[in-house]
């Protein structure tokens, strides 16, 4: 996880602030007075990092987090006036490199992080004898129901693949205009999920 965000200032000037140098809280800030604080105390013995997101219209902020040690973990909460409200928590889950993204005007909220390596010796089989990867998982919370859908994402990358071009942050996820799909977006192209989604997710290189 790079470049990670400690401080977010929505349009009127209120401010949510990350403090982790000893214990780890999110606090909502107004005019430098301290409004409201969400403790996260279940991190403290195993957190390497984390950074902070604000949704589009400024409702929510996602805060996540990592454990240094292969793992991944968000918490969603809604900003309401003076307060700060904890809607879901995921603890961490294995894998590395997530990110991030409000989709259906809000309604969702996707997580897409790494959980395998591209060594070819790394790669799978299937039933006809063609290569394929375990590469990672896509995570959707309905933030209607608070509740998480978890898909694995397997990809048949093309015979001239190369480690340099499988960033995770290079498969963006966005949600179809026409609300029945998920749109996944690679270097090689695209490729359309209708909901509701498999459990499994399988990307395929086409020429």
């Amino acid at each position: 996880m790079e470049d990670l965000i400690n401080l977010v200032v929505l349009a009127d000037g209120r401010k949510v602030v990350l403090e982790d140098d000893q214990d780890i809280s999110l606090s909502l800030v107004i005019n430098d007075d301290m409004q409201d604080t969400c403790q996260f105390p279940h991190l403290s013995g195993n957190y390497g990092g984390g950074s902070l997101l604000l949704s589009p219209s400024e409702r929510y902020v996602v805060f996540s987090y990592f454990s240094g040690e292969s793992e991944e973990g968000f918490a969603l909460l809604e900003i309401e006036g003076k307060h700060l409200r904890l809607l879901y928590d995921s603890d961490y889950l294995y894998g590395e490199d997530a990110n991030y993204s409000f989709i259906n005007q809000e309604k969702g909220l996707v997580q897409t992080f790494r959980t395998g390596a591209w060594y070819e010796e790394e790669a799978q089989t299937d039933e006809n004898g063609d290569s394929y990867y375990q590469f990672g998982e896509l995570n959707l919370l309905d933030l209607e129901t608070n509740q998480l859908d978890r898909h694995t994402i397997v990809v048949y990358p093309s015979e001239d693949w190369v480690e340099e071009e499988t960033d995770v942050g290079k498969f963006l996820f966005s949600h179809m205009e026409d609300g029945k799909s998920l749109c996944a977006e690679m270097p090689w192209g695209k490729e359309i999920f209708p909901y509701p989604l498999e459990e499994t997710l399988v990307i395929r290189w086409e020429n």
